[in-house]
């Protein structure tokens, strides 16, 4: 009788395993981390691509909007080891009016990866 609940239990176990194994490897949330709110002319704004495990997500493309251009236009910075990336040397073009500003962070998606966005803007001290 105790062999028969321990097959029972072990079945049931490796069907967890398996779950989660699947779940962990197949289709992941993404989330934009910047801890900024504000950078000086000339400073780096520093972000983290990591998936819902915390994990960082390397080798992927972030767009965003630069400061100065126009609404429409995106540039791009790729994910570093570790899902870090750095955008250097921000500039502050006051002359933009509204679009003096970075933001509209997004990842498209690869992969097991969704898609995500970092929806506040980065400001620029004067």
């Amino acid at each position: 009788m105790k062999t028969k609940y321990l097959i029972i239990l072990g079945v049931a176990m490796i069907i967890c395993f398996a779950i989660f194994a699947y779940q962990f490897t197949s289709s992941v949330d993404t989330f934009i981390v910047i801890n900024e709110t504000q950078v000086s002319e000339n400073g780096t704004i520093t972000g983290y691509l990591m998936d819902a495990y915390a994990r960082g997500v390397e080798n992927m493309t972030i767009t965003y909007h630069q400061a100065g251009d126009n609404q429409s236009q995106r540039v791009s910075v790729m994910t570093g080891p570790n899902g870090i990336f750095k955008i250097e040397n921000v500039k502050n073009v006051p002359e933009s009016g509204s679009n003096n500003y970075y933001g509209d962070f997004s990842f498209a998606g690869e992969g097991a990866f969704h898609a995500c966005t970092f929806e506040r803007n980065i400001t620029l001290k004067g």
